[in-house]
């Protein structure tokens, strides 16, 4: 099986629109500190005093490796938010929701009946990989067959 298809560079859009997807400077700066690596003093409510780390993410997102999972957060701005720098025009943005179908498998559009864009982006980050389910059904079938 060609592994380079589900690398994420190859289930981009080529022309997408300017004032949905690109970010701001704001933006891009808020995605830094929250996919950067941290260590945060916090208090616990009896009064001890503890770190709260995370490890650093990749940002953007490589585009030479396949996508990470997608969470139903997927619209919003935060840590686990997608972000590519996008090869035709080399700003960051956010993936669109037929990007989102594709890192699934579904087929192009298939969100696309009238949900929001934020309910698609819910949709794909609620959903399971088709290709995944598909080949374990078939293994569940080779199992049946057998017996």
């Amino acid at each position: 099986e060609d592994t380079g298809k589900f690398q994420l560079i190859n289930l981009l859009d080529s022309d997408v629109n300017e004032g949905d997807y690109y970010l701001s400077e704001n933006q891009i700066k808020k995605f830094e500190y929250l996919k950067g690596a941290k260590k945060v003093p916090r208090q616990s409510a009896n009064g001890n005093t503890y770190y709260y780390s995370e490890g650093g993410m990749a940002f953007p997102d490589r585009l030479d490796a396949p996508a990470r999972t997608m969470l139903t957060s997927e619209s919003s701005l935060n840590r686990s938010t997608h972000v590519i720098e996008d090869p035709t025009v080399n700003r960051l943005r956010r993936l669109t929701p037929v990007e989102c179908e594709r890192i699934n498998e579904f087929p192009t559009n298939w969100t696309n009946t009238g949900m929001t864009k934020n309910q698609r982006y819910f949709m794909m980050g609620n959903a399971l990989v088709c290709g995944v389910v598909r080949k374990l059904g078939d293994q569940i079938w080779n199992i049946v067959n057998e017996e």
